[in-house]
């Protein structure tokens, strides 16, 4: 089961009951700050303009991403030396039963991308042909879900933007009925609240999400890029202990891997 990540739940609940407390300590009608025409006008239009910026499904998968954020990092230290161990492993039985064994590699990693430049290796490829095919599929992988960081940012440009769309509707609203002042707080609340609500639906939601997804596939890319390295170094016929040398160094001190443990 997926860990959740801890930081991102306290951040949001404390968040929320910031904002909470801050309503709660200046009136007694919380009721004030709900609005579904400011709501409508600041989200509609953020969601409207980046259909027109952006294809469709790439929308969709950047909503679907923000609740992952709640969701751990899969890579962290002491992932990335088991990877280092994994990675010596290989190494290991290639030298023992050569290169025939990066067949049975292949089809027992469960990694997509492991799995993927074993398959290189099987095939018979130079290491540095490895290499660039390598770095061509984690690049072209990162830069592709990278749209998604783009797109929520683009959510935060433009969250406030419409909320600033929604005070002008509001002020409109409200100079219109200067002969009837009675008739006058709708138009201020409106041009109040969708600013608000601008300014929370981008630095509270859509910014601080394409923060994490920005930082998680950074992570991501690089655990593949020390994968690929172990793996380039073994087709090179490179040592074990020279690959577990040469891994660690990608590594914090504290978590380097020791082949005598």
């Amino acid at each position: 089961m997926p860990r959740i990540s801890l930081s991102t739940v306290f951040g949001v609940v404390a968040g929320a009951g910031i904002v909470i407390w801050g309503v709660l300590s200046n009136t007694d009608n919380p009721a004030m700050f709900y609005n579904p025409g400011s709501f409508g006008i600041v989200f509609g239009g953020t969601l409207t303009a980046s259909f027109i910026g952006f294809r469709g499904r790439y929308i969709v998968r950047a909503l679907i991403g923000i609740p992952g954020i709640f969701l751990g990092q899969r890579v962290g230290p002491s992932t990335l030396r088991k990877d280092v161990e994994k990675v010596v492993g290989w190494a290991q039985r290639i030298q023992k039963d050569g290169r025939k064994m990066s067949d049975t590699i292949q089809q027992e990693e469960k990694d997509p991308f492991a799995r993927y430049i074993w398959g290189l290796v099987s095939t018979g490829y130079a290491p540095d042909e490895i290499q660039a095919f390598g770095e061509t599929n984690i690049e072209e992988h990162y830069f592709r879900n990278l749209n998604k960081v783009q797109i929520l940012g683009n959510m935060a440009a433009a969250a406030p933007a419409f909320g600033m769309v929604g005070t002008l509707l509001g002020l409109i609203v409200m100079l219109s009925k200067m002969d009837d002042p009675s008739q006058m707080g709708p138009g201020l609340s409106t041009a109040l609240m969708t600013t608000l609500y601008g300014v929370l639906l981008a630095r509270f939601i859509f910014q601080p999400s394409s923060t994490k997804v920005k930082q998680k596939l950074g992570i991501e890319r690089f655990r593949k890029y020390l994968i690929l390295r172990g793996v380039v170094m073994i087709a090179d016929k490179k040592s074990p202990f020279y690959i577990a040398d040469g891994l660690n160094s990608y590594l914090d001190l504290d978590y380097h891997y020791q082949m005598d443990q």
